[in-house]
């Protein structure tokens, strides 16, 4: 299953060529994430202490001109550790994949400041977005 995020282009993400900045898909890619994470992992069962992201790749593959209607931003999970966990991400309209990306995230107790375990209820719901990495 994956999660599918509407993110709307703002006119400040247009650099001088008139399309979205490079670095704007970043910003789009953490709002899809922290919507994933808002919308599933916190729960009132199982609280999502928080993750870190240690690594993000990008890989662009059209240009995004400005436009009204949104994109959509489909996120998903490659592979589930003991404390972190691999996502990827497509950028796309009904017609167009403008990117793909992947990221890794460690699962991090904010009041110690260090990392720590996956926990049960967040590898449970982290598993129903599973789809192994090709």
């Amino acid at each position: 299953m994956r999660h599918v995020y509407e993110c709307s282009v703002r006119f400040d993400d247009l650099d001088a060529f008139g399309h979205v900045n490079n670095v704007t898909f970043a910003e789009y890619l953490q709002e899809a994430r922290v919507d994933f994470a808002h919308r599933h992992l916190v729960t009132g069962d199982a609280p999502h202490e928080g993750s870190v992201v240690v690594h993000q790749s990008i890989e662009y593959l059209a240009p995004v001109p400005f436009r009204t209607e949104p994109l959509q931003v489909h996120v998903w999970v490659t592979r589930i550790g003991t404390s972190s966990f691999e996502v990827a991400y497509e950028v796309s309209d009904a017609s167009t994949l403008f990117a793909r990306a992947t990221g890794v995230l460690v699962a991090y107790d904010v009041k110690g400041d260090r990392p720590r375990p996956v926990s049960a209820a967040e590898r449970d719901i982290l598993e129903r977005f599973l789809e192994p990495a090709a």
